[in-house]
């Protein structure tokens, strides 16, 4: 098998994994998005439909690896692996979409808030002293960008007329291009974009709004800041594995190493480090940190049923009433944008036109003849 195929299968394994996870590290009161009182949590519809999605998830994921072997033995079903990743996913998300209905109906049809207090929580110290970035943890990723960038202007007197050209974390020997300044300064400025984005989500996610319970106010705020910082240091050390590889991607390019497959291995190692710290981090934490201790209460009240706000299974905010620009996602280590904010669709429309003029390539440097 080449390197490639080790890594398809690698990517089949690793998604099929996330995806019969995901489930077992939300938080109970939102099985597959959908918001339930904690006296429901052990409902058998829930207990049903989480029996069928691991199901599902075991027989598609299975049949996703066996594809990619079987094209790795040589039966010319190349194009068919190259599928089977995204095809897996899109499954997978099916599955999951499935069980958030029968969620859905099951609460609708017995009623399940029935006799509830609903209530909000919040707590402002969470704004008059909000979590702070540690951006020590970035120092990695500025050190490793400046090496990387002293690197290539020490070589690019000495580029050959055209370079190999770079594919993700890896370089493709084979399709080679003219030395411009863009193609040979790619790797330095792929660091530099994921510094810039990073920093920003430094500044931003402790911004957003808390995730808190209503029947657990204090417990839950105590949770949420251990996990927002947790999230940060693993956002700036992430930083640091990503300028790691590629580094080793741009020595590649220079041709200072030899792209071979030692080199492409070396290269996925700082994020192979990385994906295990954020595998660790959500097994150990939870969705929003509700795995952490924190002294238990009841405060005899059960959070709001919010459903009618969330769509896609939990994935997609949209709430005018709500002022909050960035919101925690019911699933998953991550935040979403709410798109009933106005300033919700400047940004995307702003990254649409970013992305445009990416792929359109509006801008042409210069090649080294000329």
């Amino acid at each position: 098998m080449t390197s490639s195929v080790y890594l398809d299968l690698a990517l089949v394994a690793l998604l099929a994994a996330a995806f019969w996870a995901a489930p077992a590290l939300a938080r109970p009161t939102l099985p597959f998005g959908v918001r339930v009182p904690a006296a429901r949590v052990a409902e058998p519809e829930i207990v049903r439909a989480h029996r069928r999605y691991a199901r599902g998830v075991l027989v598609v994921g299975t049949l996703a690896f066996v594809l990619v072997a079987f094209a790795s033995a040589g039966l010319r079903w190349e194009q068919a692996a190259a599928f089977a990743a995204p095809v897996l996913a899109a499954a997978c998300c099916g599955l999951g979409y499935q069980a958030h209905r029968t969620v859905a109906a099951a609460k609708r049809s017995g009623d399940w808030y029935s006799g509830t207090r609903q209530a909000v929580a919040t707590d402002t110290s969470l704004r008059t002293d909000p979590v702070r970035p540690q951006w020590i943890f970035l120092a990695p990723a500025a050190v490793l960008f400046a090496i990387t960038a002293a690197i290539g202007a020490w070589r690019y007197g000495d580029l050959p007329a055209t370079l190999p050209t770079p594919n993700g974390m890896t370089v493709d020997s084979a399709l080679r291009g003219a030395t411009t300044v863009g193609r040979a300064f790619a790797t330095v400025t792929a660091q530099l974009l994921i510094i810039v984005l990073v920093s920003l989500l430094g500044i931003a996610l402790p911004r957003a709004r808390p995730e808190l319970d209503a029947a657990q106010p204090a417990a839950s705020a105590a949770r949420y800041r251990d996990y927002l910082a947790g999230v940060l240091r693993l956002l700036f050390g992430t930083a640091g594995c990503v300028a790691a590889s590629l580094l080793v991607a741009s020595l590649e390019v220079w041709e200072i190493v030899p792209a071979t497959t030692g080199a492409t291995v070396v290269s996925y190692v700082p994020l192979a480090g990385a994906v295990v710290a954020w595998v660790a981090f959500a097994f150990r934490v939870g969705d929003a940190g509700h795995r952490l201790p924190a002294d238990e209460e009841d405060s005899g009240r059960v959070q709001r049923d919010d459903d009618r706000y969330w769509h896609l299974a939990g994935m997609v905010y949209a709430n005018r009433g709500d002022p909050a620009l960035l919101v925690h996602r019911r699933s998953g280590v991550a935040w979403t944008l709410n798109l009933g904010h106005p300033i919700s669709w400047a940004l995307l429309a702003a990254l649409a036109a970013f992305a445009a003029l990416a792929g359109f390539g509006v801008v042409e440097l210069p090649s080294r003849g000329g």
